[in-house]
């Protein structure tokens, strides 16, 4: 039993380095229903490996495992787009790849690979079914200036061709080497037999060529016409089959370096020439709609195309073309047309469809609702359509089962009476036009009618500006008639102020309109009287006993007006008829209401006001009568009981004055003084009194101080001063010096403990108690310096720090050094001690001795200087 489903192969390999080689094996089987024993790859698959100079194999055979392999289906496509493969077509590819070590040898080596047999369909072998299939590659060796890596082809030829069909393929291959690639079409190699399908080894060089039928050879493989041929430069196949079969061709690939042919690469694989369906196939979809008006959607439900270009028929023009695939077109007109698509336009396989489309301008219809008018209280309309018809077109128009009339077949239909009771009318009109219907509908609202109405008037006498206000229901616009003659007493405001110019009654009438509805009117009178406005002037307050009044009425607008007065029962007289009573006088003390009412044409206007009548006030008016010292703070009193405001004018006796009831007021200079004090009313019972204090206040003098200082001037090494008192007025003496000394001596000696410029300060009291001070200066020359010796920084609280004392100092500024010479410590300050610590009190100084230099000025600038040391222990 032998196989039958070589369809191809190749081998080639790449230098890894250090004599290492990467070889790769392809093999492509017939995975399709020709393989009638449906044998699959080698596993493993044998590798002969020969010394081309002798034909030796090289470390017996070489084993390319099929367990590492990859193996997948090789895609069936056409290089001519414009046919389809049949489904039964099927090519599997298995790729073995190892690695090899061979060391270089003169001559080179040749890789060898052999596999039978072919399909028993071939037609261009005899006995294909007996034939196999050898693929080999040549590893230079010596001669070759540097290492080789095969070229390799980059495509698999597609397997099957149509019958009649162009073809065209690249079949080039890529050299890593970047070496010289020519092509040819080469006698495949025989390659294991029917006994021995898979040699294990292979047959080593020299090798037979196939044996091709009659007709057939290495260079014609393929019936055709023209014939199929390769380029040797591209390694680009082209021809035309023109006889259904299977055939094998045979390609090498031949690497050259430097005018030196180093390396053939054979290839050979099957064709299968087949029949093919078309591929392209225009198809334009029937037109469904032909009342979308003049812009047509065109689809495209073509198969397998790539472009197109479309015709939409408009004679006559050009510009009626698109190769867009579902296009779009507007045409100027109606019309019926017919439109071609080719698909692939160009291409020997093109294909046209030509279907015809009806282009109709859209209808489009929108009712136009025109005038209304309110006829014989009835809602009526006209209404009109738009749209794009032509003459010949219908109408039918639907305005409901309650209007008048109920339909109509115009165009434009007038006087239609609608359904005035519902809230809403439906109107729907359609129009059927050159085989098209389409219909449009409105809905017109019906608001309620307006109803018109009046406020009826409830108020009289107030003038002869009216205030108007109406009742209406569904009202939008209004006009009022005022009921004078002519057109100038109209409004068309909601409510309305109109002015009369006269007295009378008058027939107001008001009509009240809205948009799509019947207007309405009322009517009303408008009784017109002058202004009637009781009341009477203001009158004081009065005072008891003493106070009467005369009282007048305003307000009415004719003489034949009557009134009322009331003034209450404690008054003389509590009634009066009279316009202006006079003499009316109250008897007791308090607020009188006082009611005014006047009745004309039938109105009645009462007005109120209130008397008040007061009596006499009664005051308290007191001095806190005092002495004392200047500054002395006196209260002053003034109070009444009173039903009016009591007024208060108080003159100190110093030139001062004051409005205040109740106040106080500071006497700053020594003296005796009156207080005199006027209250006062302005109305009702008006009175005035007036009050003198006499000696009401008593300011008594501060005493004058005085000392005398001797001498002014002394030293501090004999600091005795003499005070001398020299006061006036004073009984009692307190001294104070700035040292912190005190006396209550008024004559007294001193001795001062600083240096400086010293003060002396004098207080003296009077026998009233008022006191005086005065200060006075003593200089105090002289400086004295003491600075300690040691000190101990150790905290306890005891000589923890060090500075010198000293007094009659200006300026002072310190330096302390430790043994080195290094200053430790530096101030200005004379009240700044030294607390033991160095560099800003980061460290502690160590025990032992420091030295000091103190520079300071007198109070007079004279500089001194002063050093000595300091021993510190903690």
């Amino acid at each position: 039993m032998f196989s039958t489903h070589v369809v191809g192969g190749e081998i080639f390999y790449t230098y890894l380095g250090n004599n290492n080689y990467e070889i790769t094996l392809k093999v492509y089987r017939d995975c399709g229903p020709t393989n009638t024993q449906g044998t699959g790859f080698d596993a493993p698959a044998a590798l002969g490996v020969f010394m081309t100079s002798n034909g030796t194999m090289v470390n017996g055979n070489f084993s390319m495992s099929l367990s590492s392999a990859v193996v997948s289906f090789v895609p069936i496509e056409l290089e001519n787009p414009c046919f389809i493969l049949p489904p039964d077509v099927c090519v599997e590819r298995a790729v073995y790849v190892e690695s090899i070590y061979l060391p270089p040898i003169a001559g080179g080596y040749t890789l060898v690979y052999a596999r039978c047999c072919r399909n028993p369909s071939i037609d261009n072998l005899i006995s294909p079914q007996t034939q196999g299939a050898t693929f080999t590659s040549h590893i230079p060796g010596t001669e070759l200036s540097g290492q080789n890596s095969a070229a390799r082809f980059t495509n698999f030829p597609p397997v099957a061709l149509c019958l009649n069909a162009e073809f065209y393929f690249d079949h080039s291959a890529t050299d890593p080497d970047s070496d010289s690639l020519s092509y040819e079409f080469c006698a495949p190699l025989l390659g294991g037999t029917a006994a021995n399908p898979a040699p294990d080894p292979p047959q080593g060089p020299p090798f037979q060529s196939l044996n091709y039928a009659a007709g057939f050879s290495s260079s014609y493989p393929i019936a055709s016409n023209p014939a199929f041929v390769i380029n040797a430069n591209t390694g680009y196949i082209t021809g035309f089959a023109t006889e259904l079969g299977q055939y094998v061709i045979g390609i090498c690939v031949s690497e050259y370096r430097d005018g030196l042919l180093i390396n053939t690469t054979n290839r050979d694989f099957q064709f299968n020439v087949t029949m093919c369906d078309p591929n392209i196939v225009a198809t334009i979809p029937s037109q469904t709609d032909f009342c979308t008006g003049l812009t047509l959607q065109f689809s495209n439900q073509s198969t397998n195309a790539t472009s197109f270009h479309w015709d939409f028929g408009v004679a006559g023009i050009d510009s009626d073309t698109s190769h867009i695939s579902s296009p779009e077109f507007t045409y100027s007109s109606s019309g019926v047309y017919n439109v071609m698509l080719i698909a692939n336009p160009g291409w020997p396989c093109a294909d046209t469809a030509i279907t015809t489309f009806t282009s109709l301008p859209v209808i489009s219809p929108q009712i136009v609702v025109g005038q209304y008018e309110c006829m014989n209280n009835l809602d009526t309309y006209d209404f009109s359509m738009t749209g794009t018809v032509s003459p010949n077109a219908t109408y039918a128009w639907n305005f409901g089962a309650d209007s008048q009339p109920t339909s109509s077949s115009l165009a434009n239909p007038s006087n239609i009476i609608m359904n005035s009771e519902a809230l809403q009318m439906n109107v729907t009109l359609s129009v059927q036009d050159n085989g098209c219907v389409e219909a449009d509908t409105t809905a017109l609202n019906n608001p309620a009618d307006p109803v018109s109405g009046i406020t009826p008037q409830t108020t009289f006498c107030d003038g002869f500006q009216f205030p108007f206000q109406n009742t209406a229901e569904n009202a939008i616009s209004y006009l009022w008639d005022f009921g004078l003659p002519g057109n100038a007493d109209i409004s068309l405001l909601p409510d309305p102020i109109h002015t009369y110019a006269d007295t009378g009654v008058y027939l107001v009438s008001l009509i009240v309109s809205a948009p799509l509805s019947c207007s309405d009117t009322s009517y009303s009178t408008a009784a017109i009287y002058g202004l009637l406005q009781a009341s009477f002037p203001d009158v004081p307050i009065g005072c008891l006993g003493e106070s009467s009044y005369n009282f007048s009425a305003v307000g009415a607008t004719t003489n034949e007006a009557v009134y009322s007065w009331d003034f209450g029962i404690a008054t003389s007289p509590p009634f009066s008829n009279q316009q202006n009573p006079l003499n009316v006088l109250f008897t007791q003390i308090g607020v009188h209401p006082v009611t005014l009412t006047i009745s004309e044409n039938g109105c009645v206007k009462t007005y109120s006001d209130s008397v008040s009548i007061v009596d006499h006030f009664i005051t308290n008016l007191s001095v806190n009568s005092s002495d004392g010292c200047p500054g002395l703070v006196v209260q002053m009193i003034g109070s009444a009981v009173s039903d009016v405001p009591v007024y208060y004018l108080w003159d100190f006796g110093d030139g001062i004055t004051s409005q205040q009831g109740e106040t106080t007021h500071t006497y700053e200079s020594p003296g005796i003084y009156d207080v005199t004090v006027t209250a006062f009313t302005l109305q009702g019972c008006v009175d005035s009194l007036t009050q003198v204090f006499h000696g009401a206040v008593v300011v008594h003098p501060d005493p004058t101080p005085g000392f005398t200082i001797t001498p002014q001037i002394v030293d501090i090494l004999y600091p005795e001063v003499m005070i001398a008192d020299s006061s006036l007025g004073a009984v009692e003496c307190h001294f104070t010096m700035s040292d912190g000394g005190t006396s209550d001596d008024c004559d007294f000696a001193y001795n001062w403990t600083e240096a400086g410029i010293q003060t002396i300060t004098q207080h003296v009291t009077s026998e009233f108690g008022c006191t005086a001070r005065v200060t006075g200066t003593v200089i105090i020359n002289g400086f004295v310096f003491y600075a300690p010796n040691t000190f101990t920084p150790n905290f306890d609280g005891t000589n923890d720090f060090w500075f010198p004392k000293m007094t009659g100092i200006s300026k002072y500024h310190i330096k302390i050094f430790n043994r080195w010479g290094d200053p430790i410590f530096e101030s200005d300050d004379p009240l700044k001690p030294w607390n033991g610590n160095v560099h800003n009190s980061e460290f502690l100084a160590q025990n032992g001795v420091y030295n000091y230099v103190v520079l300071a000025e007198d109070l007079v600038g004279l500089p001194h200087a002063f050093n000595g040391h300091i021993t510190l222990f903690r």
